[in-house]
């Protein structure tokens, strides 16, 4: 993308503190006024017990599945606590829904022998080597503690074994008082024109976090349609940009509407469609 392109937009990134600088980086070289507020946290897991055994057991397992970048990260921090390396998951296939993660599990030496073609759950299952028929295969899930479970639904009732291990955990942040009052702040002054979020849980994290800003302002009373009403007045004058179509969903539920959704899931996809939504007049009111 030459620089420029993006002219000025004020977008706002959501994304987590640790992963937010590359995106903001690339907004920037296309040319837009980037502000950074984190709305969702991602942290170690409580209780490793479970992803623990499996990885000491990884041979049993055909196939082990990997939806994120982070769960990669928090996989492997976990074979180098247990003292293990990479060559124990020589006999186990890799397969990965997104391409930002197989190019880090390459990064990391690994080899993924299955990606989707299109980076949703549902492909990723109607798509998965040898589906439906997946009797007496076992699969490792290293996944966060919240988040949709079709995938595992769905190989599971093709008749695989599909064990699901905490890898880590995704919150608000601890902060989240004070992420709620700036959140606010910005909306209300309308410093930004594009709100982008790169997944699902950033889209239920950001509605929460206006939720409770809410009820901050309305402390002393209020009844939920004037609260529902100045959610969508907050909103207003304000673009919701979603990474792909499950994000676009939980932003319609949670946040009332979508009005930008990238085409390829990914954060390249996602700036390809700010780029292309500035074509349009009706996105600049």
């Amino acid at each position: 993308m030459r620089p420029g392109l993006l002219n000025g937009l004020r977008v706002l990134v959501t994304r987590a503190e640790d992963q937010a600088d590359s995106y903001r980086e690339q907004l920037e070289d296309a040319g837009a006024q980037v502000a950074e507020l984190s709305v969702i946290c991602i942290k170690p897991a409580g209780d490793y017990s479970a992803l623990d055994a499996a990885l000491q057991n990884i041979s049993s397992y055909q196939w082990i599945v990997f939806a994120s970048q982070n769960a990669v990260n928090y996989t492997w921090a976990r074979l180098t606590h247990l003292g293990l390396d990479k060559s124990c998951l020589e006999e186990t296939k890799i397969a990965s829904i997104g391409p930002a993660t197989s190019q880090l599990l390459t990064n990391l030496g690994l080899s993924v022998v299955f990606q989707p073609s299109v980076f949703v759950a549902e492909t990723f299952v109607s798509e998965f080597p040898a589906y439906p028929d997946l009797a007496g295969t076992r699969i490792l899930w290293p996944k966060t503690n919240i988040g949709r479970r079709l995938i595992a639904e769905q190989l599971q009732a093709a008749g695989a074994q599909v064990d699901n291990a905490i890898a880590y955990e995704t919150a608000l942040p601890d902060n989240a008082g004070q992420v709620a009052e700036k959140l606010m702040l910005m909306l209300e002054e309308k410093s930004i024109d594009v709100i982008t979020l790169a997944s699902a849980q950033t889209a239920k994290n950001l509605a929460l976090l206006i939720d409770l800003a809410l009820q901050q302002k309305f402390a002393s009373g209020g009844s939920e349609e004037e609260k529902s009403q100045a959610k969508k007045t907050l909103l207003a004058k304000v673009k919701i940009a979603a990474i792909g179509p499950i994000t676009a969903a939980a932003a319609t539920e949670s946040l009332g509407r979508v009005d930008i959704v990238a085409d390829k899931h990914t954060l390249d996809g996602l700036t390809e469609a700010l780029l292309a939504s500035l074509k349009f007049p009706q996105n600049q009111q």
